[in-house]
C-alpha cells in the first residue's frame, strides 16, 4: 500500500480499483474531546470513482505529531517543544535525560519528537525538574551521598548546584527543606 500511496499520481484507486487519483490540498480540522484545530496544507489523493480520500504519507506522519501536541495541550500535558525545553535548561543530552529518568533513550527521544506521548507520572516528574532542578539528584541513585550532605542544609548555592549538573538560571539560591514531603516505593 505504502508503494501505492507514493506513486499515486498516474495510478488507480488501490480501494475500488476503477477510479483514478487526484491530488487536492486543503484543511482539515479535528475535534478532541470538544476542542478544534486545523492543519494546513493538507494533501490526500481522492478518488473521483468512489470518492475515497487517502492521504499523504508525510502529510500523516506531519499531521500526526501536530496532532498529538494538540492532544497533550488539550489534556494538559506539556508539549514536544516544552519537554526539549526543559531538558535543554538542565543542560542535558537526550541520552543522559533517559538514563536519569528511566525508560530508555529511544523512549525520551520520541517524547521530544512527537512519535509518543508521555504518561501523567513523567510529565509530572518533568514539571517538578523544570521547577526544582535540584531535586534530579533525588532521582539519581549514584549521587545519593551528595544529596545525603546538602539535605542537612536549608539551602544550597548556585555553585553547588552546579557541582551535581550544570543548570543554567539566574537564582540565586534553592530551598532544600523537605517538610511534609514523603517518599514511597
Amino acid at each position: 500500500m505504502k508503494e501505492e500511496i507514493n506513486n499515486m499520481k498516474s495510478k488507480k484507486c488501490p480501494i475500488c480499483g476503477v477510479g483514478t487519483l487526484k491530488k487536492e490540498v486543503g484543511t482539515e480540522t479535528f475535534n478532541y474531546k470538544g476542542v478544534t484545530t486545523t492543519v494546513q496544507n493538507y494533501i490526500i489523493y481522492k478518488c473521483h470513482g468512489c470518492d475515497e480520500p487517502i492521504v499523504d504519507n508525510t502529510t500523516l506522519k506531519e499531521s500526526g505529531r501536530i496532532l498529538k501536541d494538540f492532544k497533550r495541550k488539550v489534556d494538559g500535558l506539556l508539549t514536544t517543544q516544552e519537554i526539549k525545553s526543559i531538558r535543554k535548561r538542565l543542560n542535558l543530552s537526550q541520552e543522559e535525560m533517559a538514563e536519569i529518568l528511566g525508560g530508555g533513550l529511544k523512549s525520551f527521544a520520541r517524547y521530544e519528537t512527537g512519535q509518543v506521548c508521555q504518561s501523567r507520572g513523567m510529565d509530572n516528574l518533568l514539571r517538578i525538574l523544570d521547577s526544582y532542578p535540584f531535586t534530579i539528584n533525588v532521582i539519581q541513585k549514584n549521587e545519593a551521598k551528595k544529596l545525603a550532605l546538602h539535605m542537612q542544609k536549608k539551602v544550597i548555592s548556585l555553585e553547588e548546584l552546579k557541582c551535581f549538573k550544570k543548570y543554567r538560571t539566574k537564582t540565586k539560591e534553592f530551598s532544600t527543606q523537605m517538610g511534609g514531603v514523603a517518599y514511597g516505593t
